[in-house]
């Protein structure tokens, strides 16, 4: 008995030894590129349920807690009654001179490790943001981004399929979700979307700001601002394996640094607990997701109001 184990377990050593064959090494001399965008979405809030519902991996998110979404609820509440008393008190136009010409974009990770109070605090941060920018009379857009699958999707199975070409790409399928579009209110219901545990998985950020950016280029706004809101660099296990582990961090750099460049966009983040000064000329770290709130607000003043 004890030999014909030894048998079996030489029999599966050949293809044991290729599923663990050595991590790719990353050139940085290759162009970044996507092995196929067949498979990546763009979806507004309200259509999550509908794709999410038909995943294969649903069931895996059963496992961590929901995330309440009463206090986006309650904070609706607090700032409209906020609202209302500024409006009786100060009846006087509240825009600042010059924001009428802005527009501001809030670009939500939504990584697995943003799951519970950093997603939340989140959500509740763009809530106040959206307030504060409709007061101003400021255009602004709340997106998120992630991916379908956790560790590759269709993008890999079709990979694998093609035998496992070298150095392939960014090998899963991206997820980019509109919460509020230029010229739309933000509401706690679409913010409590940012909640679902079934959302939540990989992070590929240097798309998502491209993404994010093009949407920002299309709008006729002379000052653009794209503020991101992250805990972490990116992470794709399946485009890491095939590319090397530096890939995405390498074109998140990439495309940052090509931001700031072209001068078009004020491009900043907010790192929770992450420091993202690394990525981003005006980068901010916080220690934790409770001061997402005020250090949004405070980012927000000093990019529609530059100093000289």
């Amino acid at each position: 008995m004890a030999a014909l184990l030894a048998l079996m377990a030489l029999s599966f050593l050949p293809s044991f030894r290729k599923w663990r064959r050595h991590p790719v090494q990353f050139d940085p001399d290759r162009p970044y590129q996507v092995y196929t965008r067949d498979y990546d979405l763009e979806l507004k809030a309200n259509e999550l349920d509908a794709v999410l519902a038909t995943l294969p991996d649903r069931r895996w998110a059963e496992r961590f807690p929901q995330v309440d979404p009463g206090q986006l609820y309650d904070l609706e509440k607090d700032l409209a009654a906020r609202r209302t008393r500024i409006a009786t008190s100060q009846p006087q136009d509240s825009s600042a001179p010059g924001t009428a010409d802005a527009i501001v974009s809030l670009l939500i990770d939504h990584s697995g490790s943003m799951r519970g109070q950093s997603i939340l605090f989140a959500a509740r941060a763009a809530l106040v943001a959206s307030d504060l920018l409709e007061g101003l009379g400021v255009k602004h857009e709340v997106l998120g981004f992630t991916t379908s699958r956790w560790k590759g999707g269709r993008s890999r199975e079709k990979w694998l399929s093609d035998h496992q070409p070298a150095y392939p790409g960014r090998l899963n399928d991206l997820l980019h979700i509109i919460y509020c579009s230029a010229g739309e209110k933000l509401s706690a219901q679409r913010c409590a979307n940012m909640l679902r545990p079934d959302l939540i998985k990989e992070n590929i950020d240097g798309e998502a700001i491209e993404w994010a950016a093009s949407r920002l280029r299309q709008r006729e706004e002379r000052q653009k601002c794209l503020i991101v809101l992250s805990d972490g660099a990116p992470v794709d296990d399946s485009t890491w394996l095939a590319n090397g582990d530096r890939y995405l961090d390498h074109h998140l750099r990439h495309v940052t640094g090509e931001i700031e460049q072209a001068g078009d966009i004020r491009l900043a983040a907010i790192g929770i607990g992450h420091p993202v000064e690394q990525y981003y000329k005006h980068g901010i770290t916080i220690s934790s997701p409770e001061e997402l709130e005020s250090t949004l607000l405070q980012l927000i003043n000093r990019l529609l109001r530059p100093s000289p």
